[in-house]
């Protein structure tokens, strides 16, 4: 991908433990249907969203982890709204994040520009990815076929 900040991502996966942990605790506290979640589950979708808002890898490489995401959240019978506020404050730790390691390793400048631009672009491709993955699998015809799947049953 054009514009890799290998340095970022770099910085940022170092720091996915403390990273998840923080989000756990922000999504709890903002979205109560979301206070089961632990820095353990989490940290796969965390380490996948670093690589696309570092700019290391493209949205579309990771969106199936996205939609997988929404389509099991639908299929436990998980509101949308919920899942896409849980996504959202995710994200907007992980912005903060990646703004303020940004800013530390190339301070701002066009460099520093690029990377919240892509942050940004990522943010939204990940949740619109997840929540109409959710929408599609709400549907009962396709939450029917995509249960024993996604449950393991």
């Amino acid at each position: 991908m054009t514009g890799t900040k290998p340095d970022l991502q770099r910085f940022l996966a170092d720091r996915v433990d403390e990273i998840s942990a923080e989000m756990v605790g922000e999504i709890a506290a903002r979205v109560p249907a979301y206070t089961h979640l632990r820095p353990g589950e989490i940290s796969n979708l965390v380490q996948e969203a670093i690589a696309v808002y570092s700019g290391a890898r493209e949205p579309r490489a990771v969106l199936p982890v996205f939609r997988a995401l929404g389509a099991s959240e639908a299929c436990a019978g998980h509101d949308v709204r919920h899942l896409e506020s849980a996504l959202r404050t995710g994200a907007r730790v992980l912005v903060r994040r990646t703004a303020g390691a940004a800013a530390r390793l190339y301070p701002p400048t066009a460099e520093f520009i690029t990377v919240m631009e892509t942050a940004f672009t990522a943010e939204s491709a990940i949740v619109g990815a997840a929540v109409a993955a959710h929408r599609r699998a709400a549907r009962p015809a396709v939450a029917r076929r995509l249960h024993p799947l996604l449950s393991g049953d």
